[in-house]
């Protein structure tokens, strides 16, 4: 709480502070949902302007799993939003810009795809015209083929 509030402090005062939190820890004995989002509570009081919502990442995991399927994060992220009234951003193997597009405002305020950037730099070009949105700048060689297709 001191660290999110003395950040805060040094940010200009437009400037939104994210905040990236685990969910759920898989490790035996991890938190789960109802922790973090009591977590996000406190962090929201300490300033937090928006949450990046993953899990798992602080010991491996017990006898809880991850899932291992586009969209298994999103869940989570929907809960904290529901839970705190702030914006969110999903994770989670959203490379399919129809699933993206359909969990924003639905279930999340942004989604992140980060994996998807590194294997196609040409994401949002390729998410653009999957979604028929029209061409603006970069060129496109083909149509985007979601990644479990290929």
């Amino acid at each position: 709480m001191e660290v999110i509030q003395a950040v805060k402090a040094e940010m200009p005062g437009d400037m939104p502070l994210l905040f990236r939190i685990s969910a759920v820890e898989y490790a035996d004995g991890g938190y789960d949902i109802d922790h973090a989002i009591e977590l996000a509570k406190a962090y929201k009081a300490a300033g937090v302007d928006a949450f990046h919502v993953s899990t798992g990442g602080e010991g491996p995991p017990g006898e809880k799993k991850p899932g291992n399927y586009p969209g298994y994060q999103v869940p989570f992220a929907r809960k904290i939003r529901e839970a705190v009234g702030l914006p969110v951003i999903a994770v989670g193997m959203l490379e399919d810009p129809l699933r993206a597009e359909s969990i924003i405002d639905s279930e999340a305020d942004f989604v992140a795809i980060g994996r998807a950037l590194l294997r196609d730099p040409y994401w949002a070009a390729h998410a653009a015209f999957a979604l028929g949105h029209e061409q603006t700048q970069t060129p496109i060689a083909e149509p985007y083929r979601v990644a479990y297709e290929i």
